[in-house]
């Protein structure tokens, strides 16, 4: 439903105009002004459609998205749990709306440090996706990274490899995100003890991120590095990989990287 398809006297008109003006709001970071107008179309919704309607449930799961990147994380988790089972119920548990809604759950429970919470949910999310839009979706190789992540913290180094690999030929273009991918990989081999093979992936990511200007992923690349060279007491080149580290680590405070890996990809949205 867009505002063009709905009469201008409906009360709907106004809600889809608010979530309008949201999604600009979200687009110039402005979350508080975001919340506002998410509420506001929210008791339109309710009042209008009803709290069990689809639309309902879709823009609460808007709202929560506003509300992780505000640090609000139990009202995100609030408006979530009111969002999963209105969405389960009206489509299906697997429906790909479904999955948004897992994916923010599982997002506030790595920022609250509760990643053997955020595993299971994560996982879920990435079959749905996986289901509905098919892997090579940047939706779905998203949530995939995710579950690696959330595998890789939780010291779980061979399932977040196996994950990893399973979505690496997609990544595996010129604009993809490739080099974060070797890099999480690295850091699962280095779990693993495979360091000749985390030396090499490193290595690779290192050189494809300092292309890219992503100069706080060269200091990790560099410190990890550092920690393999040190394990295998090559002091020297571990005190260069260590300089190389701070160096980069202050280039990244001066030339700060965007957060999305997808930043600069051409796979299917």
């Amino acid at each position: 439903m867009t505002v063009t398809n709905v009469s201008p006297s409906s009360p709907m008109y106004e809600a889809l105009a608010l979530e309008r003006l949201a999604n600009l709001a979200i687009d110039k970071l402005n979350w508080s002004e975001a919340a506002r107008l998410l509420l506001e179309s929210l008791a339109i919704r309710k009042t209008a459609d009803g709290a069990n309607a689809p639309g309902y449930a879709l823009t609460l799961d808007r709202l929560a998205e506003v509300y992780i990147n505000q640090g609000k994380l139990a009202e995100a988790m609030e408006v979530l749990s009111q969002a999963l089972p209105i969405l389960e119920t009206a489509y299906y548990p697997s429906h790909g709306s479904v999955a948004s809604v897992l994916e923010h759950q599982g997002d506030c429970f790595v920022s609250l440090g509760q990643f053997a919470d955020a595993e299971p949910i994560f996982k879920r999310a990435a079959e749905i996706y996986i289901a509905s839009v098919t892997l090579e979706n940047r939706m779905t190789l998203r949530c995939m990274y995710k579950v690696a992540k959330v595998c890789i913290s939780l010291g779980k180094a061979s399932d977040a490899k196996a994950v990893l690999l399973k979505a690496l030929k997609y990544v595996d273009t010129p604009l993809g995100p490739v080099a974060e991918w070797h890099y999480q990989l690295a850091l699962a081999a280095m779990q693993l003890q495979e360091f000749v093979e985390a030396r090499g992936l490193l290595q690779v990511a290192a050189a494809d991120f300092k292309q890219r200007s992503n100069y706080a992923r060269v200091a990790d690349c560099s410190q990890s590095l550092a920690e393999i060279c040190r394990s295998a007491s090559e002091n020297a080149e571990a005190d260069e990989w260590i300089r190389q580290s701070v160096l980069y680590g202050l280039k990244a405070v001066k030339s700060p990287y965007p957060n999305d890996i997808f930043l600069a990809t051409l796979l299917r949205a």
